[in-house]
């Protein structure tokens, strides 16, 4: 890349950072979201055992991500996937009980603000099913039930990247 495409580039990005970044708080500015904190009613108790098992799977807490409106808690997790993919889980928690998913790249990736952005909701169910030990079918079920679309992501991607 010569030296103006690389200008561009840059340039490019921080557009993008500046349009993404100031359409929700982050969690510098919601320090009780990064922490996580839940309803206290079923769907709660239920937000709250999920969140436990994605904790002990190695998912973080991190100040980093935006905060979208009812959200409740956070937490993001890379995976190793080809360098041309998104690679990083963004699990939320709302206090209408739904839990979201959505697959993005990092956020040092240059396709942060611009890549597509795909849904997680697969993935919750498969993690669900195949990592959350200890709790009743019944359990798994009802938390099952809570993950639903945000359509949040979208609107902090500059070129409007989203799929289902």
């Amino acid at each position: 890349m010569s030296h103006p495409e690389k200008q561009i580039g840059a340039l490019s990005y921080i557009a993008d950072l500046v349009y993404g970044a100031t359409k929700y708080p982050s969690g510098w500015i919601k320090p009780s979201v990064v922490r996580g904190f839940f309803t206290d009613t079923r769907k709660g108790e239920l937000q709250q055992i999920f969140f436990d098992a994605l904790i002990q799977a190695e998912f973080k807490r991190t100040y980093w991500q935006l905060m979208f409106p009812g959200q409740t808690a956070g937490l993001v997790r890379k995976q190793k996937v080809e360098p041309s993919k998104p690679n990083e889980h963004h699990v939320r928690f709302y206090n209408d009980g739904v839990i979201d998913c959505e697959l993005e790249f990092d956020r040092f990736h240059r396709s942060h603000w611009t890549g597509e952005r795909h849904s997680g909701i697969d993935f919750l169910h498969e993690f669900l099913d195949k990592s959350v030990k200890g709790i009743t079918s019944d359990t798994k079920s009802e938390i099952g039930e809570l993950f639903q679309k945000k359509n949040f992501t979208q609107q902090c991607v500059r070129n409007g990247f989203s799929k289902p």
